[in-house]
This record gives C-alpha cells, structure tokens and sequence, in this order.
C-alpha cells in the first residue's frame, strides 16, 4: 500500500466539512506517523505524496482549520507568516501571558506576592529563581502588566 493509501485508510471522511479526519496518533492535534526513523506530519505527508516537495521554510496550512485534517485538497503552502496572519485571523493565536507561557517561571500569586512586598528586590529574585531585574519590572507594572 502505498503512502497516500494507507493516509487515507487510516482517516475517516467527515461529510459536513469534507475533512478526512486522522484516526491515529495525534501531536498537538495534528496527525503524526512514524516514517523511516522519525514522527511526521500527516498533512504535511499527504501534501508531498498528492502535489510533490515542500519548499525549504514553507509550510502546509489548512483552508479548513481542522488539524486533524489530512485531505488533500484542504491544504496549501504558506510561509510562516502566511500561517501566523492565519492564525490571528482565524482567532487561534491563544493568550501565553503570564503562567500560561510554557516559559513562566511564576504564577499570578507570585506576582502578586512579589509586587506587595517590601523584602530586597535581590532576595526576592533569589526567592524566585529570577532576576533582580525582573523583580523591578513586576514592582513597577511592565512586567505581568495582565495583573
């Protein structure tokens, strides 16, 4: 079975929207398979097995803004900031402020706690695995302004 087959064999076609919907592994909603010795994308799979390679720094996006979606025929080549105008216009871009960046090393307690103090702003980095620097900006309102 060829690699187009097996794409398709193993989604479900959804009638309303016309999305062939992946029914195997999932990774941040997109389908995933494993191909040789790596996980790939199946609509990015699906884009090079039905219309051929993917330009360097390009990618596969989604007319119909389902991730899980592997139908040919709903997929087109964008680059990042064709993806990122997507995303916004589509109001998918989600809010990462504050504790919902992967990256945040606080939480809106802290930071509350941290702004009402009086304690050394070098202890409080300390306290906190920050800086001091970031201690003052939190302090002064630039910084988890969203609190």
């Amino acid at each position: 079975m060829d690699l187009a087959s097996l794409i398709a064999y193993r989604s479900i076609p959804e009638p309303n929207s016309g999305c062939w919907i992946w029914l195997g592994a999932l990774t941040d909603g997109y389908g995933s398979m494993v191909v040789g010795r790596g996980t790939d994308k199946v609509h990015r799979l699906m884009w090079l097995v039905t219309h051929g390679e993917i330009p360097a720094g390009i990618c596969v996006l989604h007319h119909c803004d389902n991730r899980a979606c592997c139908n040919p025929d709903h997929l087109y080549l964008g680059t990042k900031l064709d993806n990122a105008r997507d995303r916004v216009r589509r109001k998918r871009e989600g809010d990462r402020r504050g504790e919902k960046n992967g990256r945040a090393k606080l939480t809106a307690d802290d930071v509350r706690t941290i702004r009402s103090s009086k304690t050394n702003q070098c202890v409080l980095a300390a306290d906190y695995g920050i800086s001091q620097a970031m201690v003052s900006q939190i302090q002064r309102g630039v910084a988890w302004r969203h609190i």
